[in-house]
C-alpha cells in the first residue's frame, strides 16, 4: 500500500511547488516592471479645432469643429500626419524630438469635386497653407538607472500662427493631455 500512496503524495508535492514558482516568478516579473519607469511626457502637441456657437441665454459655447485637410506635415520631415481620408476636430502632432522648435504645415481643402469620367474625387487646395509654429524647452533626467533618460517638453510657447484665432491652452506636452482631451492649442474658427 505504501508504494501507491507515495507517488500520489510526490505527485501533489511537485505540482504544490510547481504552483509556487509561478507565483514568485510572477511576483519578481511584476517588480521589476516597475512604475518608476513610466514617464507622462510625450512629443506630443494637441490641436484642437473648435467653432464657437452663441446660444439663446447669450453664453458662448465651443464645439468640436470636425475638419479635413489635405494635407498636415512638419517642416523639415517628409511625412504625412493627416490627409484627405481623415475627418477630425483633434490633431496629435509630433513635435521634434531632437530641437526646440517645430513648424507645421496645413494644407486646407477649399471644395471637392468628383470627375464622373475617372470615378474619383478632385481635392482643389487652398493656395495658401496655414502653418502653426511652436518652440518648447527639452528637458533630460534620469529618474532610475535602470530606465534610461526621460525626455520632457515644457514651456511650450506658440510662435505663429496663421490661423487668426489661435490661442495656447497647456504648456506641457504630456500623456495627460491626451487622457483628459486638454488641447495644448485651440484653433477657434
Amino acid at each position: 500500500m505504501e508504494t501507491v500512496f507515495m507517488p500520489i503524495v510526490k505527485r501533489r508535492s511537485n505540482t504544490f511547488i510547481f504552483f509556487w514558482l509561478i507565483v514568485l516568478s510572477l511576483n519578481w516579473f511584476v517588480a521589476c516592471q516597475s512604475e518608476e519607469c513610466v514617464s507622462i511626457y510625450n512629443n506630443y502637441l494637441f490641436v484642437g479645432f473648435v467653432k464657437s456657437d452663441t446660444l439663446e441665454n447669450g453664453k458662448i459655447e465651443l464645439n468640436p469643429l470636425d475638419t479635413v485637410f489635405y494635407s498636415v506635415t512638419a517642416e523639415g520631415n517628409d511625412s504625412v500626419f493627416y490627409d484627405q481620408s481623415i475627418v477630425t476636430s483633434f490633431l496629435k502632432l509630433p513635435v521634434n524630438p531632437s530641437a526646440e522648435f517645430t513648424s507645421f504645415k496645413f494644407e486646407m481643402i477649399d471644395s471637392i469635386g468628383y470627375d464622373s469620367l475617372l470615378m474619383r474625387n478632385i481635392y482643389y487646395i487652398n493656395p495658401t497653407p496655414h502653418t502653426i509654429s511652436v518652440s518648447y524647452h527639452r528637458g533630460e533626467r534620469i529618474i532610475v538607472d535602470d530606465c534610461g533618460i526621460e525626455i520632457s517638453y515644457s514651456k511650450l510657447t506658440l510662435v505663429d500662427s496663421t490661423f487668426q484665432n489661435t490661442l495656447l491652452l497647456n504648456d506641457k506636452l504630456s500623456r495627460l493631455n491626451d487622457i483628459n482631451d486638454k488641447f495644448n492649442i485651440e484653433v477657434l474658427f
